[in-house]
Parts: C-alpha cells; sequence; structure tokens
C-alpha cells in the first residue's frame, strides 16, 4: 500500500500523471480512523451517454448510478474481478437502473429509459435536475458483492430519496454498518455533453474522536457541489486535501477509472 503525504508536490504529481483520465484517489487522516475516496468520472459519464444515446437528465439519473457503483468499490478487494453490482428500482419513469464496478476499477451500467424529459427543481437558488423524481422514491436500492466466494451477498433497503447518493449513504449505515457521507454530481453541458462527474463517500470508523466526526460532518454540508469545485479545476487529490485539511492527509490508494462495455454480456 502506497503511503504519501497528500501535499503540493504530490498533487502536482498527480495531475501531471493522470491529467485528463478519470481516477479515484482514496486518503486518510494520520492520526484518525477515517477513509475518503473521491473519484472524478467525467470521461466515463460521458462514454455511457454516447453508448446510450440518453438524454441530459437520463444521464444525470446513470451517472450518478455509475459513481456510486464506483465508490462501492470501497466494499471489494482493489485490484480484482470481483464486483458490486448496483439496482435502483424506485417506481420512476427512469425504470430499472442498474450499474456494475469491479476492483479494477471498470465500470458500466443500464437505464430503462434512456430518454427521460427534463424535471428540475430549485435548491439553494439554483436549478438542478430533479433526479429523486426521476427515479423514484417508493421502491429499493438493491447491491449485490460479488467476491468470488461462492454465493454472491445481497443487501436490499428502501431508497430514501431517489437521489442515489443519500440512498447509499443509508445503505452503507444500516447494511454495512458504516456511518457515511455520500456526494455524487454530473453535470451537463448545454450541448448535451458531460461537462464534470465525480463524487465522494467519507466514512468514519471506530474510535474516530468526536472532535474529527463534528469537523467532518460540517465540512461535507458546507461544501460547494463537487461539480462546481470540479468546473474550477478542483481534482480528486484536491478535494481530498480540503476535507481533510488540518487533519495531515495522507494517499494511501489510487486507481483509474474507465467505462467497460464487453459486447457479448448484458449490461452494456
Amino acid at each position: 500500500m502506497i503511503r504519501r503525504e497528500l501535499t503540493l508536490q504530490t498533487r502536482d504529481d498527480l495531475r501531471r500523471f493522470f491529467e485528463d483520465r478519470d481516477y479515484m484517489v482514496i486518503a486518510v487522516p494520520r492520526e484518525e480512523p477515517a477513509r475518503l475516496y473521491v473519484v472524478r468520472a467525467t470521461r466515463v459519464v460521458e462514454t455511457a451517454r454516447r453508448i446510450h444515446n440518453l438524454s441530459p437528465l437520463s444521464t444525470a439519473v446513470l451517472g450518478r448510478a455509475l459513481i456510486g457503483a464506483l465508490l462501492l468499490t470501497s466494499l471489494i478487494k482493489h485490484a480484482t474481478d470481483q464486483k458490486i453490482l448496483l439496482k435502483i428500482e424506485g417506481g420512476g419513469p427512469a425504470g430499472l437502473i442498474v450499474a456494475e464496478a469491479d476492483g479494477r476499477g471498470r465500470v458500466r451500467g443500464f437505464i430503462e429509459n434512456p430518454r427521460l424529459q427534463t424535471f428540475v427543481r430549485e435548491k439553494e437558488g439554483r436549478r438542478k435536475f430533479d433526479v429523486g423524481r426521476a427515479v423514484g422514491r417508493e421502491g429499493t436500492l438493491t447491491v449485490v458483492k460479488e467476491l468470488r466466494m461462492g454465493t454472491p451477498y445481497t443487501s436490499v433497503v428502501p431508497l430514501v430519496s431517489g437521489e442515489i447518493a443519500e440512498d447509499i449513504a443509508y445503505y452503507l449505515t444500516q447494511s454495512e454498518q458504516i456511518p457515511s457521507a455520500v456526494g455524487i454530481g454530473v453535470l451537463v453541458g448545454e450541448d448535451g455533453r458531460v461537462r464534470q462527474a465525480g463524487g465522494f463517500l467519507l466514512q468514519t470508523l471506530g474510535g474516530t474522536s468526536d472532535r474529527v466526526i463534528d469537523l467532518l460532518e460540517t465540512r461535507t454540508l458546507q461544501m460547494p457541489p463537487l461539480t462546481e469545485m470540479m468546473e474550477q479545476g478542483k481534482r480528486p487529490e484536491d478535494i481530498a486535501t480540503d476535507l481533510l485539511e488540518d487533519l495531515d492527509p495522507q494517499l494511501i490508494g489510487l486507481k483509474e477509472i474507465e467505462y467497460h462495455c464487453p459486447c457479448d454480456e448484458e449490461v452494456a
């Protein structure tokens, strides 16, 4: 396992190495038992948009599911063929949504309705896609962990909002017993193409001090929208540094991300 301080030099090294490719960083505070995963998935979601000929809202919905599946690979072994399958059935016009990611950073997905009409809502003075309305809120989130060790482990929880990030956080807290904050964003341009897409997963583990729990909770609640930060040029390592500021953030993992679409399998 690598372990490097997230210094300015480390961040510059990552910027030069990955350039415009998609990737995930995994970081921890030096002295506190907490974990942070931050992923940039702009190319991944744009590839899904092109393959499935998605409308803007369908792009946002499937994009969130793809990023959610990537974040949930925190539950499987790195650099393996173990898989996470995410299935969302909310009763909304989006229909069935499926995303699958493996330990090597490969992800793919499907949305039953690829041409959703646009629903928007106001939040804090901003117009945003109404993903919850598209997904629906009267249904379930199913997570299947294929660990290549016999029968896959399946967990089903009710949807809490249909916004996907909140539903994943609820799953992690209820089924995995890991207090978690999840943020996912997909920004679609006026031309229908994906401008930014990314997400973060922040988990506090047993033994995290109350001071740090309160600090991290405040930061996740007060941080700007993720895609806004990305539009300003911030990359996963920069966002990790911001969230773990004053906690001596350490880089412990990296993973390149790609949309992987085997043509002989059902989920493109």
